[in-house]
């Protein structure tokens, strides 16, 4: 029987894991208080697990928490080198338009990209977010094709972009779990470290147009371990925020959506943020190496094959469960040569209390040619002369 015969079944639930499959093992008996949210999401950044949720593919429209992607794209031209904050923009007559939040820029007004973003950051500028969308991509519209593609591109499924600010638009929405996806995105990148972190700044400084920003997040004075990221407040969003904190070597991301209220939206995020670093821990699964084993190879230049593991998955469990992990080992008892170095041999199938919780693959640790006429002759050459 063929390799690919014996382990359909494994492989099978291999794939409806993952293929670095992440997994939350049990529930705590006590949840997050998130009532006063329509929706809510609470993710470990790193793996994607999600620990806690609460309509979180429900459609909503997320106010300035859009300007998640709006930062996004521009680091990545940043990053891609379209872009740089010591670049200068000029500020068009739309751009002067945008209401709500703004440093009152003026049409025909310079400001460099870093400043722009500071003030996107730390003060929520819409001003500022529609000057930067337009020197990134010629105009607000073209902007926001970016945005939609790249929301594509992420997975996004249930979200869709009218504006890079996050006016109400009945053609512009998300979802929690969306938001989180992106904001995860965001975070990989370190250029706006400093101003997410910044409580107090300004603009224009020193002269007669000085501008005061005040970070709109404030829980980076009261959290311990809180990293960013973006609230937004609109009548038809109510108040939305995104939060990211980490702690040790996990971070999480917590989304809460139409709160009633500011303090509403900011004891929620910490509700979800208290929940997920009280009773989880990232933990690495460590398989026996001991069932590492030869394989026999049928046919080949060498009798048997040594193999390893691949993707070994890091997970997201429940704080004290990661000592209750089993292992379930299955190989093929023989493969025919060739056989490629990384082809896979068997599987590695880890559960806690019955319940899978990931897998792995067993796979060979090196190349085995096949054995042919040709290759005895050359072994046979060569064991002559080394006499």
């Amino acid at each position: 029987m063929s390799i690919k015969k014996i382990f359909a079944g494994a492989a099978a639930a291999a794939l409806f894991i993952g293929s670095v499959s992440v997994h939350a093992s049990a529930v705590p008996e006590s949840s997050p208080d998130t009532k006063s949210a329509k929706a809510a999401v609470l993710v470990e950044s790193s793996t994607g697990t999600v620990l806690y949720g609460l309509n979180e593919d429900l459609q909503l429209p997320i106010a300035s928490v859009t300007k998640i992607m709006t930062l996004l794209i521009a680091a990545e031209a940043v990053e891609n080198g379209t872009l740089s904050f010591t670049d200068t923009a000029v500020c068009s007559a739309h751009a002067n338009s945008m209401d709500g939040s703004v440093i009152w820029l003026e049409t025909g007004e310079e400001m460099s990209v870093g400043d722009l973003a500071k003030s996107i950051v730390i003060a929520s500028a819409n001003d500022a977010c529609v000057m930067l969308a337009e020197h990134i991509a010629g105009s607000e519209e073209a902007f926001v094709e970016q945005m939609n593609k790249k929301a594509a591109e992420l997975g996004m499924k249930n979200t869709r972009f009218a504006n890079c600010v996050g006016y109400d638009d009945k053609s512009h929405y998300s979802t929690a779990r969306d938001i989180a996806v992106m904001a995860a995105e965001l975070r990989k990148y370190s250029i706006y470290d400093e101003f997410l972190m910044t409580r107090l700044d300004s603009v224009r400084t020193g002269t007669s147009r000085e501008t005061q920003l005040l970070n709109t997040n404030k829980l980076i004075t009261t959290y311990s371990g809180i990293t960013g990221l973006k609230t937004g407040t609109t009548d038809g969003a109510g108040c939305c925020f995104a939060a990211t904190a980490k702690r040790g070597s996990m971070g999480l991301i917590a989304v809460v959506l139409g709160c009633g209220s500011d303090s509403d939206r900011f004891d929620a995020a910490e509700e979800l943020l208290d929940y997920g670093f009280d009773n989880f821990e990232r933990t690495t699964p460590h398989p026996d190496v001991a069932e590492l084993t030869e394989i026999p190879v049928e046919g080949g230049i060498k009798d048997g094959v040594d193999t390893r593991y691949s993707q070994i998955p890091e997970m997201v469990m429940q704080k004290g469960s990661g000592s209750r992990i089993k292992y379930h080992y299955s190989r093929t008892p023989s493969v025919e040569a060739p056989v490629r170095k990384g082809q896979t041999l068997g599987f590695v199938t880890m559960t806690v209390d019955d319940e899978v919780i990931g897998t792995a693959k067993i796979v060979a640790a090196e190349t085995v040619e096949r054995l042919t006429f040709v290759k005895c002759i050359e072994y046979l050459l060569k064991a002559l002369f080394c006499v």
